[in-house]
């Protein structure tokens, strides 16, 4: 039984990477309101919820939800492709000129991110998984909010964390 589920959990991490593949093609297209549209579709998908129901929680409340009752790097290469997405997101709103919307995917992505990692080092991430430094770009270095910047302090992805002291 175990197998089985994990076989369909991993069949749907698929399916949602293929959904992020369309996101980027009809936003490199120029149609970043339908690369939206596949955003949702994509979270609709890796929840199993519906939009209007999957979108009434926290960040933090989704990512329990998608670590619950799933192995460590299952949970983390969920977490991480719904970071995609948020990244995605954030992408798709810039090109629609909605540059509040597009931070706030963007900070969205580099806290699921940060999630990830302190859960476990960055090694054997899958390859969707949104860069750190390449989410701090997508900011334009704007400051960051107090609770992302010590998240990711935290987690060691803060490019002004400060050296950890040598024993």
């Amino acid at each position: 039984m175990l197998t089985s589920r994990r076989d369909y959990i991993l069949r749907i991490i698929d399916e949602v990477g293929l959904l992020l593949t369309r996101v980027l093609q009809q936003r490199t297209a120029g149609r970043p309101a339908e690369g939206l549209q596949s955003v949702v579709a994509a979270c609709e998908r890796l929840f199993q919820l519906e939009a209007p129901r999957l979108f009434q929680f926290t960040p933090d409340q989704q990512i329990m939800m998608l670590a619950e009752g799933e192995p460590p790097d299952i949970a983390r290469d969920k977490i991480l492709l719904y970071a995609a997405l948020n990244a995605e997101a954030g992408r798709c709103y810039r090109a629609l000129g909605n540059s509040t919307l597009s931070r706030q995917s963007f900070i969205n992505a580099l806290r699921l991110v940060a999630k990830a990692r302190q859960a476990g080092p960055a090694d054997g991430w899958p390859v969707f998984a949104p860069l750190p430094a390449d989410l701090l770009g997508e900011l334009g270095g704007q400051p960051l909010d107090a609770d992302t910047a010590a998240l990711l302090a935290a987690a060691g992805l803060a490019p002004q964390a400060p050296p950890k002291s040598s024993p």
